[in-house]
């Protein structure tokens, strides 16, 4: 039986803290607006994130999987069905259990459905979100175009300006193309290396994971973007992101295994996005 490579899955975690409010103390939600013109995304933040001889990898990395991946097409499709087959694989596992029941599901299809169609350039993949059953994991991920929350990520949220935000950072991951990526590099894997390749692609990811750094954030940026254009405070969350920082050690070699930015480094690139976009200054 084949296995659903664990390097598809883009993780975020992540728990909610409380809100803040405009720089004019104004409540934000209920507002639907444009994003402001000249929109700027910056990733000079997450320099401190890497060390020299990760970011040297990275570039190699980079290199060689465009010049391996360049004539290999992924279509919004076959993400779509790469999402399929991983629901139906995780379902076979015990502590995979979808929460159908509760009634809270009817606030994520609307919620989903919202920031859905707030895309600008919306792709042909098709969404769906579940909850899953699980008290002890703070988390949310996507997987082609199917989006996964816990009920503990539910739990620690107490205000939907971070549940928009969460949700969109997973659209993001799809939208921005960042599973199609991943899925370019399995076929190229299959391609060059036969059945072995599954295997080799997730130790390499395994290895260079510190480079997905950029989608994480790229990610962060497009969740927000779009709880922005529905009204929501986009500083939500960045006191969480700060009270998490504090217990945080930083190491050099454990950051070339990294996958997601420090705490701290999102908590200042999300900063310096809604402070130079949105002109809101988060408290």
């Amino acid at each position: 039986m084949k296995t659903i490579p664990v390097f598809l899955v883009f993780l975020f975690f992540i728990s909610c803290s409380e809100f803040a409010s405009d720089k004019d103390g104004n409540a934000l939600k209920g507002k639907v607006r444009d994003l402001p013109k000249n929109m700027s995304y910056s990733y000079d933040c997450l320099k401190d994130d890497s060390s020299k001889v990760s970011d040297m990898w990275g570039k190699a990395d980079n290199l060689i999987n465009k010049v391996v991946t360049y004539d290999i097409e992924v279509t919004d499709e076959e993400q779509t069905k790469y999402g399929d087959t991983f629901l139906i694989e995780s379902k076979k596992d015990k502590k995979f259990i979808i929460d159908d029941q509760d009634p809270v599901n009817e606030k994520l299809q609307t919620i989903l459905k919202e920031l859905l169609q707030e895309r600008a350039k919306p792709t042909g993949i098709e969404y769906q979100i579940f909850l899953l059953k699980d008290t002890a994991t703070i988390n949310a991920y996507t997987v082609g175009g199917k989006i996964f929350i816990t009920t503990a990520m539910l739990n620690k949220c107490k205000n939907d300006d971070q549940l928009y935000a969460i949700i969109g950072h997973e659209i993001g991951h799809n939208e921005k193309g960042h599973i199609k990526a991943s899925l370019k590099q399995l076929k190229a894997s299959r391609e060059f290396f036969g059945e072995w390749g599954e295997a080799l692609m997730s130790i390499k990811k395994l290895l260079t994971g510190s480079f997905n750094q950029k989608n994480e954030m790229e990610a962060d940026y497009y969740g927000l973007d779009l709880s922005w254009k529905l009204g929501y405070d986009v500083c939500a969350i960045k006191s969480f992101w700060d009270d998490l920082a504090k217990g945080e050690k930083k190491e050099e070699w454990f950051d070339f295994f990294r996958t997601h930015p420090y705490s701290d480094t999102r908590s200042k690139c999300l900063t310096a996005h809604i402070e130079k976009n949105f002109e809101v200054e988060c408290k």
